[in-house]
């Protein structure tokens, strides 16, 4: 007998053919915007968009484009605002009023637009022809002239208000840079604009795209009212599931932390740096505990953006998706991340993998999967928290990313191994313990394992990191 927590709504006729009709897609909507609320954050903002995307389905694109603009200068949340309070009271500004970092986003996307405007008119440059590698080291050169030249006062503030926004668009901006080969069906920059900053990611100050860009929007946009009917109600099948994963968050931190006592990961780490640590199997259970704790948030956030995204009528792919039935390292990480991997797939596997080392088989693919896994992470990540080079200045900033260089180190090695190990043919006279349970087990393990250094938050140096594996072992 199969038992569903939810019924597959979106393969009921009848169900279909209602929310087909203008009083079902209300209803449907109505319904979504009530579980959107439980969640919060800018629920309101989010609902307004998906209700002109369902009073204008024909102009789904453009409601898109113009409320993905209007969201991100209204709503500027998505910027590291307590930061920039901070640079505010260092120049001794009293208060940072909002009308000017909304001026600045503003102004922000005006520049990118025409930025994006001169990559399309000259797409021969060697600018449009290497549009990621042209993008990252223009914004380093920026964030370069703005922390070492002379600003003070709301000049300086001004400054990393846009260093933040172009920071957090920076991604988005190269999927349309990336669009330029697609002369016959390619958007127009202020269509493409308003997808720099998704309105269903309102609620989120992420860099990265979710749905991708404007290519893969032209691909899964439901192009007729069954589609739109049967995506929507994928939609709101997705966001009861963030709710119960929500609930199920809730429970479980309840039974692991407070019923059985098992220290939070933070409080054995920082234990571990005093010198004063957990017992051995008590930071082995409070790295199992973080590891699944994590799966289960990151399955909740996605779930909510990428509903949004269907509701609004584009059949979005999970962002997370049964990442404990993994196989191999490289499975893992596309079933945990899905649209991270994109990125780093799209803007470092791809370029690396057509140009080099094209007689060389196993080392095309292992240098490719360097460039993303390794090179292409330490670089997002390095850019998305750009505003510590404010507070610590380049070397420190650089060298306070020692611990997570050395995890996309091992991660990106790691996964290049796999890769060539994957080429092997399975054995079918291996049991089934072995040929399905010991992969998965061995690959959650190993995540489990490297999650010690997947730490961004650069309190703590390399060394205190290898510590706490030592404590792991009673060491």
């Amino acid at each position: 007998m199969n038992v569903r927590l939810i019924p597959s709504l979106e393969k009921d006729p009848l169900l279909v053919a209602r929310c087909k009709q203008p009083a079902g897609q209300w209803a449907l909507l109505a319904v979504f915007t009530l579980l959107l609320a439980v969640f919060g954050r800018e629920w309101l903002a989010v609902a307004a968009f998906l209700a002109l995307t369902t009073a204008f389905p024909h102009h789904r694109r453009r409601v898109l484009s113009a409320a993905g603009m209007l969201i991100a200068i209204a709503l500027p949340n998505w910027l590291d605002l307590p930061f920039l309070d901070h640079v505010a009271a260092q120049e001794g500004l009293a208060h940072l009023p909002r009308f000017l970092i909304r001026l600045i986003v503003a102004a922000v996307f005006v520049l990118l637009a025409g930025l994006a405007a001169l990559a399309f008119r000259f797409p021969r440059r060697l600018a449009a022809r290497r549009p990621v590698l042209a993008t990252i080291l223009c914004f380093c050169a920026l964030v370069v002239a703005v922390s070492t030249a002379p600003l003070t006062g709301w000049s300086r503030v001004a400054a990393w208000i846009s260093v933040l926004a172009i920071a957090r668009m920076l991604w988005f901006f190269c999927y349309t840079l990336t669009d330029r080969d697609s002369r016959n069906h390619r958007d127009s920059v202020p269509l493409q604009a308003g997808l720099w900053r998704p309105a269903w990611m309102a609620n989120t100050g992420s860099g990265t795209p979710f749905a991708k860009g404007a290519a893969y929007l032209r691909k899964i946009e439901a192009q007729n009212a069954d589609e739109l009917a049967i995506t929507q109600l994928k939609g709101l099948k997705l966001l009861l599931w963030a709710l119960i994963l929500q609930m199920g968050l809730i429970g479980y931190h309840l039974v692991i932390y407070r019923k059985l006592g098992i220290p939070e990961y933070e409080a054995a780490f920082g234990r571990s740096v005093a010198g004063h640590p957990f017992a051995w199997y008590w930071n082995c259970l409070s790295l199992v505990a973080v590891f699944l704790s994590n799966l289960l948030q990151a399955s909740i956030w996605g779930h909510q953006i990428v509903a949004c995204a269907r509701m609004a009528g584009f059949r979005a792919l999970r962002n997370t998706y049964r990442p404990l039935e993994s196989r191999s390292l490289a499975e893992f990480w596309n079933r945990f991340y899905f649209y991270f991997k994109e990125l780093l797939v799209d803007m470092f596997f791809y370029p690396t993998y057509l140009r080099y080392f094209k007689k060389h088989a196993r080392l095309r693919m292992a240098a490719a999967t360097m460039m993303a896994a390794c090179a292409g992470n330490a670089i997002f990540h390095f850019l998305r928290d750009i505003s510590l080079v404010a507070e610590l200045g380049w070397w420190r900033a650089i060298a306070s990313f020692q611990t997570y260089l050395f995890y996309t180190f091992v991660l990106g090695a790691s996964i290049s191994i796999s890769q060539l190990r994957a080429q092997r043919k399975v054995d079918p006279s291996h049991s089934w313990l072995r040929r399905r349970l010991v992969p998965v087990l061995c690959v959650s393990a190993f995540y489990c394992f490297v999650h010690i250094f997947d730490d961004t938050n650069r309190t703590y140096g390399l060394r205190e990191h290898f510590i706490f594996v030592g404590r792991l072992f009673g060491l």
